[in-house]
């Protein structure tokens, strides 16, 4: 599950995500907001933060990849991961070089820094 982290700076956008984030998430929640944000130009600034409970993708979201393509890619500037599952940052990372976007990995106390990082 995502839940909009309200109190970014108006150039970022960031979530947390709680337990497993599904393809409704991506369909609905994620790719629309980030397609919103796109709007504002100067490259995609994106927090993502596990929550303690963060538990993976679901089954739904790993088979249903097809309906978030998009005919124009979305401009990533920087993507910050507050984070301690390796797995999941490693993953990121790997998306983010694709993306051509600067990715950084944080602990999960360091959020306000991943944050500062991201307005530079």
């Amino acid at each position: 599950m995502l839940e909009k982290i309200e109190s970014l700076p108006d150039n970022m956008i960031g979530f947390t995500i709680r337990k497993a984030l599904s393809a409704n998430d991506y369909q609905n929640v994620l790719l629309p907001a980030l397609e919103t944000q796109s709007t504002k130009g100067g490259g995609l600034r994106l927090l993502l933060v596990t929550g303690a409970d963060f538990a993976g993708s679901d089954v739904g979201t790993a088979m249903g990849g097809q309906p978030f393509r998009r005919s124009e890619p979305l401009e990533f500037k920087s993507i910050a991961i507050v984070s301690a599952n390796k797995g999941f940052t490693q993953a990121v990372q790997m998306f983010g070089m694709l993306f051509h976007a600067d990715v950084k990995v944080f602990a999960p106390d360091n959020q306000n820094e991943a944050i500062s990082w991201l307005a530079t």
